[in-house]
């Protein structure tokens, strides 16, 4: 399924927002909105225990993705 093309654009400014927040529930929050804006096939499994580095692990692998 793809997404749009403003869909993709307001992903990637989210994925930018939370790259540039120091705090780690704030990003946590921008990865469940993003996750929560993908397709199902493309929602990421999100583990209940996160770290700074799963956080820039997923951000990476939604970049791909969209």
């Amino acid at each position: 399924m793809q997404m749009d093309v403003s869909k993709r654009l307001e992903i990637m400014n989210l994925i930018e927002k939370c790259r540039s927040e120091p705090d780690l529930d704030k990003q946590i929050r921008f990865l469940f909105m993003i996750n929560a804006m993908l397709p199902p096939a493309k929602k990421l499994h999100i583990p209940s225990f996160l770290t700074d580095d799963y956080i820039t692990r997923a951000l990476y692998e939604i970049e791909k993705a969209v």
